[in-house]
């Protein structure tokens, strides 16, 4: 069986194709404003160059989030698109804290928390815990400003940070102790916590394309 990923990241696009246990192949496109109507093509050109196409995929991740809603929905759209074309393709939403965990090591029932730049002054937190040799979330995620940071932060939990959104971060938690990693999209693909159930909502938004204000 062949199995791929795509997540979307702070500045573009990953992709991981795998064939039972085996990666087969990773790449990144960059996806900022008008970049983002490549993405199809991108697929199927990294595709063909490992002589495959859309249909060869039996069962497809994407990301979740936390993250922003274009970005997101970008993905999920694009993904549900292939499965309503080809009966045989599944598709699944995964967290993408768990790319961005990865393969970190972990004490059994350990916490961690992932931290995403939220824009606007402010960072999504989402947390994972490690269960069975894995990162896997515990349903727990908030959009925080320095002084909510401040009320929730604790000393003997782990953060981790893409290495990209550092700098933002950073803004907002101040010398907290941050693990920086570059998401490994592959994870999406090995983790066994979440169905392949054709359901492209499951999405981790920063926020809502529309916010209602009273």
């Amino acid at each position: 069986m062949r199995y791929a990923a795509l997540n979307p990241i702070a500045d573009g696009v990953q992709l991981a194709v795998m064939e039972d246990n085996i990666l087969l192949f990773t790449s990144f496109a960059p996806m900022r404003s008008r970049e983002a109507s490549a993405l199809p093509g991108f697929v199927e050109k990294e595709l063909a160059g490992h002589s495959l196409s859309i249909s060869d995929i039996s069962f497809w991740s994407t990301g979740a989030g936390p993250g922003g809603f274009t970005a997101l929905r970008m993905t999920a759209a694009l993904i549900a698109a292939w499965a309503f074309e080809h009966e045989n393709i599944k598709f699944r939403c995964v967290p993408g804290a768990i790319a961005l965990a990865g393969s970190l090591p972990g004490r059994e029932g350990e916490m961690l928390d992932c931290l995403f730049d939220g824009r606007n002054n402010e960072i999504l937190l989402y947390g994972l815990i490690f269960r069975n040799g894995r990162w896997e979330s515990r349903n727990e995620n908030a959009i925080l400003n320095e002084n909510a940071f401040r009320s929730c932060y604790t000393p003997d939990r782990r953060y981790v940070v893409n290495a990209a959104e550092l700098d933002a971060v950073r803004k907002i938690t101040g010398t907290v102790a941050l693990e920086t990693r570059e998401p490994d999209c592959s994870e999406l693909i090995k983790t066994q916590a979440f169905e392949y159930d054709n359901d492209p909502d499951k999405l981790v938004y920063i926020r809502e394309a529309v916010e209602l204000r009273p």
